[in-house]
């Protein structure tokens, strides 16, 4: 008589229990945190939201001229900080330009601004291209 023949329905519902509570607990700890430490001491810690930061690189993109709308996406993998920027321009956006700017202002925002320093690839992503606005 094989093993598998003497256990229950009820013991088998029970390790396919026992099997999601720890899937739920692995994908609890893996998950991104919603803020970034900038920096801490002994008086204090400062953080931003991950959701704050995607809107100050989105702000910096949307401030160049041919670029109509930005999403910015943030990921640290290790103490490694990785950029994608992805973006909507207009037809006269002229890229090279637009992707060394990009990534000179980008750059300097980790460092100044946020004082990060461990900064790894921005990715730049041309999604879409938006027709002028052809107003009179």
């Amino acid at each position: 008589m094989p093993w598998f023949e003497s256990i229950t329905f009820t013991s088998l519902q029970f390790v396919a229990l026992w099997g999601l509570i720890g899937l739920a607990v692995v994908l609890i700890v893996l998950r991104e945190s919603s803020t970034l430490v900038l920096a801490r001491d002994s008086k204090g810690k400062l953080e931003i939201s991950r959701a704050a930061l995607h809107r100050v690189l989105e702000a910096c993109c949307e401030q160049v001229r041919g670029i109509a709308s930005a999403r910015a996406h943030v990921t640290r993998k290790g103490k490694i900080y990785h950029t994608e920027l992805r973006l909507r321009i207009r037809p006269d956006a002229k890229l090279d330009a637009i992707q060394g700017y990009l990534t000179q202002e980008i750059t300097d925002i980790y460092h100044q601004n946020l004082g990060l320093k461990d900064i790894g690839a921005i990715e730049i992503k041309i999604v879409g291209v938006v027709p002028d606005d052809q107003t009179f």
